[in-house]
C-alpha cells in the first residue's frame, strides 16, 4: 500500500486518464447499441431529410369518450337533447358514419353495463400518468406536428413543380395544412382504430388497452395474434399509417382499380411506409410493420427467397385476389411460408423496393424523400421497381 502511494503522479494520472477513456468507450458502445436496438438514426447522421416538428397543437386531446358516458338518471330525451346541443356534428359522425346506429339503438347500447364499464376502463387508463400513456400521447402529438410540416412541404413542392414545363401533369393537391386536425379520443366499440375527416382525427382508444384487456377475448374478429398490437405504443403507429395512407393517396399516382396488380399494391405499401418513417423517425421498423422480433429476424434472413418466389412464379403482375390476400393481408403468418414468417410479406418487400429507389436518388441529388416522391409522382410501380435495382436484398 505504501509503495503504491509513492508512485509518481504522472503514472497515476495516466492510469486515471486511461480508466476514464475506458468508461467513456463503454458508455459510447452502450449508447450505440441502444440506438441500434431502437432503430434510431446514427450519431452524426445528416438530419436534413427528417421532417421538423411544427408548432404545438392548441387543443391536443378531446375526450369524446367522456361525453359518451350516459348517467344513470339521464333519460333518452335528455341524452338526445345533449347530443344535439353539444358537438352535434361529432355525434352525427359517430352515430351515422362510424356505427350506423339510430339514436334509439345507440342510447341503450351506451347505457349497458358492459359499455359503461368499458368507458370507465378507458378513462382510467388513458387519463392516467402511466409512463406508457404519456409516451404514447407525446409520440402522437409529434406525429401530428410532423404531418403538418409534411403538408406545408407538399404545398410548396407542388407549387414549384407547377411552375415547371409539363406542369399540367401535376394534379392539384387538396391541402389540409390551413388548420391542424382536431384529435378526438373515442370509444369505437372495437370497430375502429382510427378514422380521418378533413378536420378531425378520431382514435378508438378501446383498441389500445393492452394485450390482456379483459374484453378482448370476446371481441369478434380481434384475433389473438392481433392483440399484441393493442399496446398503447401502437396507437401513434396506427395514426401515422392513417395519415400516411391519406397523403399517399392524395398526392401520388393511383393505378386504375381495373389494372391493379400485386406490384402496384406493394409499391403503394412501400410509399406509405416511407411516409410513416418520416412521421415516426425514432420508431423501429418492427413497430411500423407490426412484426414481432422473431418475424423480423425471419424476413431479414429470407427476403431473398420471398423475392425469388415472386419473380419465378410470375406473381408480381397478377391481380388474382388470392395472391393479393396472401402477400398483403394480416394473419398469424404468411400462407405457404413457415410459421416464423410475418404476415403481409408484400409490405416488407414494397418497403425495401421504395427505400432502394430513394437511396439511389440520394446518391445523385440531395433532395428530401417526400420531394422525390412528389417529383416522380407519375412513375408507375414497374418503373419504380426497375429504377430501384432491388434484387431481394
Amino acid at each position: 500500500m505504501k509503495h503504491d502511494a509513492e508512485l509518481p503522479k504522472t503514472n497515476l494520472g495516466n492510469k486515471i486518464k486511461n480508466f476514464n477513456l475506458l468508461i467513456a468507450a463503454a458508455i459510447l458502445l452502450a449508447g450505440l447499441a441502444w440506438v441500434w436496438t431502437q432503430g434510431l438514426p446514427w450519431l452524426g447522421k445528416n438530419h436534413s431529410h427528417l421532417l421538423p416538428l411544427s408548432e404545438p397543437l392548441e387543443t391536443p386531446w378531446r375526450a369524446f369518450y367522456a361525453e359518451q358516458h350516459i348517467g344513470a338518471e339521464e333519460s333518452f330525451e335528455d341524452w338526445v337533447r345533449r347530443t344535439r346541443q353539444t358537438h352535434p356534428g361529432d355525434w352525427g359522425f359517430w352515430l351515422t358514419h362510424l356505427q350506423g346506429l339510430s339514436p334509439d339503438v345507440a342510447y341503450p347500447l351506451l347505457k349497458s353495463l358492459h359499455v359503461d364499464s368499458l368507458l370507465m376502463d378507458i378513462s382510467k387508463l388513458w387519463d392516467s400518468d402511466l409512463t406508457e400513456i404519456k409516451s404514447a400521447k407525446t409520440t402522437l402529438f409529434e406525429v401530428l406536428s410532423r404531418y403538418r410540416s409534411l403538408q406545408k412541404y407538399t404545398d410548396s413542392t407542388l407549387q414549384s413543380l407547377h411552375k415547371q414545363p409539363n406542369s399540367d401533369r401535376i394534379l392539384s393537391n387538396k391541402s389540409k395544412a390551413t388548420k391542424p386536425l382536431a384529435i378526438i379520443g373515442m370509444v369505437g366499440l372495437f370497430q375502429y382504430q382510427t378514422a380521418l375527416t378533413d378536420t378531425s382525427l378520431w382514435i378508438g382508444l378501446d383498441m389500445f388497452m393492452n394485450e390482456e384487456y379483459r374484453y378482448y377475448p370476446s371481441v369478434e374478429q380481434l384475433y389473438e395474434y392481433q392483440r399484441r398490437r393493442t399496446a398503447p405504443r401502437y396507437m401513434p403507429v396506427a395514426v401515422a399509417r392513417t395519415l400516411a395512407e391519406d397523403w399517399v393517396s392524395g398526392n401520388l399516382k393511383i393505378t386504375s382499380k381495373s389494372d391493379i396488380t400485386l406490384l402496384d399494391q406493394i409499391i403503394r405499401e412501400g410509399q406509405t411506409l416511407a411516409c410513416m418513417r418520416w412521421l415516426l423517425p425514432e420508431v423501429h421498423d418492427t413497430l411500423l410493420l407490426g412484426y414481432s422480433a422473431a418475424q423480423w429476424k425471419w424476413i431479414k434472413n429470407n427476403q431473398g427467397q420471398v423475392w425469388r418466389d415472386l419473380v419465378s412464379k410470375d406473381l408480381l403482375f397478377t391481380g388474382d385476389p388470392a395472391i393479393l390476400s396472401r402477400y398483403l393481408n394480416d394473419g398469424p403468418f404468411s400462407s405457404g411460408y413457415p410459421q416464423q414468417s410475418p404476415p403481409a410479406l408484400g409490405l416488407f418487400i414494397g418497403d425495401a423496393v421504395v427505400q432502394n429507389w430513394i437511396q439511389g436518388h440520394r446518391e445523385t441529388e440531395a433532395r428530401p424523400a417526400w420531394t422525390l416522391l412528389l417529383k416522380n409522382r407519375n412513375l408507375t410501380a414497374n418503373q419504380i421497381l426497375k429504377k430501384s435495382g432491388y434484387k431481394g436484398r
